[in-house]
């Protein structure tokens, strides 16, 4: 494998994008496989689960010193996506009354979760997922990022966190609404 240069914050803003928008291809074709119709899976509008994102820095921050020990890479990565999306589910709860997920509702899970928020099975799945990031995907996506340049690297992140920006603050804004409206913001899938 080859070393990689240091990364830049061009390429760490890119690469949050890619690792966000891989998890609502993921998300979108696991819940509209299990709701046999197309689900737009995440709390935003645009194609991005920025919680996915995180999750991918964290396991990589944790993960990447024990990349010489592949069970403790399974072990810490499941739980650490566990303890991100435990965090992700109380926040959108108490911030906007909303659920992103809500785990009694999938065949998979409906055995094995805590409040709904975390279940037993993913976490598991988050450790195959942090596995395959250290071994492979973080370096697949700092080399995409490098092959771009840093000038269109710059437009690329611009335009993408500008797109962000505008979607969170409409999509906060609708939940916010709805919540000071008693509406329940519901979680994809389940409307």
């Amino acid at each position: 494998m080859a070393i990689l240069p240091p990364l830049s914050a061009g390429q760490l803003v890119f690469m949050f994008f890619i690792f966000s928008f891989s998890g609502w291809i993921g998300e979108t074709v696991m819940e509209s496989t299990v709701r046999r119709r197309f689900v737009n899976k995440g709390f935003f509008k645009g194609p991005y689960i920025p919680l996915h994102g995180v999750g991918a820095f964290a396991i990589y921050a944790v993960c990447a010193p024990l990349k010489h020990c592949p069970a403790l890479v399974f072990l810490m990565g499941g739980f650490i996506c566990t303890l991100v999306e435990y965090a992700a589910a109380l926040f959108l709860e108490k911030a906007f009354h909303a659920r992103g997920w809500d785990y009694d509702t999938y065949p998979f899970t409906r055995w094995c979760h805590y409040k709904k928020r975390v279940a037993l099975s993913t976490s598991l799945f988050f450790g195959i997922a942090a596995f395959w990031l250290i071994y492979f995907y973080w370096d697949a996506a700092a080399a995409v990022s490098a092959r771009i340049g840093p000038e269109r690297l710059f437009i690329a992140d611009t335009l993408l966190a500008g797109v962000f920006a505008v979607d969170a603050a409409l999509t906060g804004r609708r939940c916010i609404k709805n919540k000071h409206a008693g509406i329940p913001n519901k979680p994809a899938g389940l409307e």
